[in-house]
């Protein structure tokens, strides 16, 4: 037991799976001796069994729906039986393939036959299946000819129905007589139950007692140096990642001690790219709020305003007023960066009124929400932007009346948001341009392109990772879509 205590981890691990392996391999051995003969002849049984079964019920009900089916629709057997025609959960069949099919079943089954008067059974069931594939070629004939239609229903009740019947029987008959022979198995285990009993029962015995020993030792060898890693441990989840393990071993656990390590070096480096990422989706959103109370958008509505003041036209000052203000106070959320999806809904809505304000000949919207997602929160601004892209760079380059349709809908586990206007669209290049662009978007392309969708894409994947983003859809001439597509989860 010295040199048991002085093996490294995975040999005193060997050893233990050795006081198993050779006890159990005898008791199996033995087993396997002792029941090679009922479990072959067990086997067998079921395995002429499970395979007669396929044909018990599927034979007679898809013969006779195929065969009902080719008079009805005056359809030969060639076209009929490809399998692709399916009604009340039964799918047709070519007959004459489908009796080949059997009688090739019927071959296999009789040489695997555990009982010799089922190979007499199966040659009955042959013979009727030659008859079976006669009466099939009269259908089949009469409805090539045409006009026999009466002829044809004669054979089918009269002759298939019967003969289908018939082999159904004598598989089923077939399957009888194959699990009487289990009453044979049965017995020969029953001869051996006390003997086997009396063997695992010893072996167990001897498995239990030599492991149990092997393991406490082993056990005993590894606590030590474990115990110090999960004090280092308790360090690292204090924030401490400068800690080293410095273990003084030369088995398996210097192994663990430097994957620690280097887990504790690796850890530290996340957090830190984690506290940079921060650092830039709050760049991202403060870029984003700094575009969303851009002066030129301000000054517009308020030029609005002051030409409907002038105007006379109170009821639209008021209006405007009200939208501008529904406007910022989603913009600003009180500092949050979280806002339900029925706030997103109000703040595009809000946007649109101003807009078609300004663009009454030109613009008009709709907006098609389902109740369910309501309750969502998602960052804010994340589609009133690609609602100003579809404006600026869609509707006003067109010529005639534009409409932006914005649709929100939850489907499994994610929703979907889609921005679609009837603009100009893009041309090929362009739009694999802005996918690119999509895809790689970084740091440099965010601060230099201003607000858009690189912008928008990289809020996403920020906070539902991989999965979801922005996908863009453009016909030149025609418009273009853009999806948003988010987990549906409260961020």
């Amino acid at each position: 037991m010295k040199i048991y205590r002085k093996l490294p981890v995975n040999k005193k691990m060997s050893c233990i799976s050795l006081a198993v392996i050779i006890p159990m391999s005898i008791l199996i051995i033995y087993l396997l001796w002792a029941l090679s003969d009922s479990k072959n002849a067990y086997l067998d049984i079921n395995r002429n069994v499970a395979y007669a079964n396929q044909y018990v019920k599927d034979f007679k009900e898809r013969m006779d729906y195929t065969i009902y089916s080719a008079i009805i629709s005056n359809t030969s057997f060639d076209e009929i039986g490809n399998g692709s025609v399916e009604s009340n959960g039964i799918v047709t069949v070519n007959p004459y393939a489908y009796i080949e099919e059997l009688r090739k079943a019927c071959d296999r089954l009789a040489a695997m036959a555990t009982i010799e008067s089922n190979c007499m059974e199966i040659s009955r069931i042959k013979r009727t299946l030659d008859s079976l594939e006669m009466s099939a070629s009269t259908i089949d004939k009469n409805i090539i000819e045409g006009g026999k239609y009466d002829s044809s229903m004669e054979t089918l009740h009269n002759d298939i129905h019967g003969l289908t019947a018939m082999i159904q029987k004598g598989i089923s008959r077939y399957i009888y007589v194959e699990t009487t022979n289990f009453v044979h198995v049965r017995s020969e285990l029953d001869s051996k139950y006390s003997t086997i009993v009396f063997v695992s029962v010893i072996t167990f015995v001897i498995i239990v007692l030599l492991s149990s020993y092997l393991s406490f030792v082993a056990a005993r060898s590894v606590t030590e140096p474990i115990k110090k890693l999960c004090s280092l441990t308790d360090k690292v989840a204090q924030g401490d990642f400068s800690i080293r393990s410095n273990l003084d071993s030369e088995d398996e656990m210097a192994v663990l001690a430097k994957n620690f390590d280097e887990m504790t070096t690796e850890l530290g480096m996340l957090v830190e790219n984690i506290e940079q990422n921060h650092i830039k989706i709050r760049k991202i959103e403060g870029r984003l709020l700094q575009e969303q109370i851009n002066p030129h958008f301000l000054y517009n509505t308020l030029d609005t305003i002051v030409w409907l003041a002038e105007a006379g036209k109170k009821k639209e000052v008021i209006a405007m007023v009200t939208y501008l203000s529904d406007f910022f106070r989603t913009t600003l959320s009180g500092g949050s960066d979280i806002i339900s999806i029925k706030d997103e809904e109000r703040h595009v809505e809000s946007y649109l009124k101003i807009q078609k304000f300004r663009y009454q000949d030109v613009l008009d919207y709709k907006i098609d929400f389902e109740s369910l997602i309501y309750d969502y929160t998602i960052p804010k601004l994340m589609i009133q932007p690609l609602v100003e892209n579809a404006l600026s760079h869609g509707i006003r380059n067109k010529r005639g009346k534009g409409i932006i349709t914005i649709v929100g809908r939850k489907k499994g586990g994610y929703i979907e948001f889609e921005v679609q206007d009837n603009g100009k669209g893009m041309s090929e290049e362009e739009l694999n341009r802005l996918r690119k662009r999509l895809i790689r978007a970084d740091a440099n392309i965010v601060e230099n392109s201003g607000f858009g969708l690189v912008n928008v894409n990289e809020r996403i994947s920020y906070y539902y990772g991989e999965g979801c983003g922005l996908f863009v859809e453009s016909v030149l001439g025609e418009g273009t879509k853009v999806t948003i597509r988010i987990k549906a989860k409260n961020i």
